[in-house]
């Protein structure tokens, strides 16, 4: 085949993944992961069943796409905030601001609906929580930062654990509540966020 042919190839197979990747957002934010089926992708991709099927062949497969696609976009917004200068407390809010910056628009805030539900469904979908172990390693990064941000002083004393699991357990409540509630997307801040740190 040509090099003309192989890029033409290459765009159609783009095109369609990208098609497939949207349509199964959409209906995996609408039915959520039990009630979504390949022929809801299928019918809101406009793709025939054929092609649908060629590049995934099951509805777990583009439920992994999506999962390994948030935890890209995830790891891209952690590196911007983390790999810069400033002390712990800086970047932890500079990491605040991004995430309430990207998590809640509109492309986004579909795939922080996947990650909510890869963490409800993990159990019924074999091979998803070591996945995602495997491709979110950026999340490991948060407990040294809040240690550190504590020993200077900058932060309130307390189980870095517990403060990563309500600084996202507040991301993971506001995703489902605007589900319903779109117009609270305009009043979230990261200040509500950088409370749960107690900053002095």
């Amino acid at each position: 085949m040509s090099p003309r042919g192989e890029k033409l190839n290459e765009n159609m197979r783009q095109e369609a993944i990208a098609k497939i990747t949207k349509a199964a957002l959409l209906v995996f934010a609408d039915y959520g992961y039990q009630s979504t089926t390949m022929n809801h992708i299928m019918q809101v991709s406009g793709l025939s069943k054929g092609l649908v099927y060629h590049y995934f062949p099951s509805k777990e497969k583009v439920f992994f796409h999506l999962v390994e696609t948030a935890l890209e976009i995830s790891k891209r917004t952690w590196n911007e905030a983390l790999n810069s200068t400033g002390t712990a407390w800086e970047k932890i809010k500079r990491l605040t601001e991004y995430l309430v910056r990207s998590s809640f628009t509109e492309e986004n805030f579909l795939y922080s609906c996947i990650i909510l539900q890869a963490m409800t469904q993990s159990k019924s979908v074999p091979g998803l929580l070591e996945f995602i172990g495997m491709n979110g390693k950026h999340y490991q990064l948060f407990p040294p930062l809040i240690v550190e941000a504590q020993q200077a002083g900058d932060i309130e004393q307390g189980d870095p654990g517990v403060i990563i699991s309500a600084y996202f357990a507040m991301f993971h409540g506001y995703t489902l509540l605007m589900l319903h509630d779109k117009g609270l997307r305009d009043k979230i801040t990261p200040g509500i966020f950088l409370k749960v740190f107690g900053n002095k």
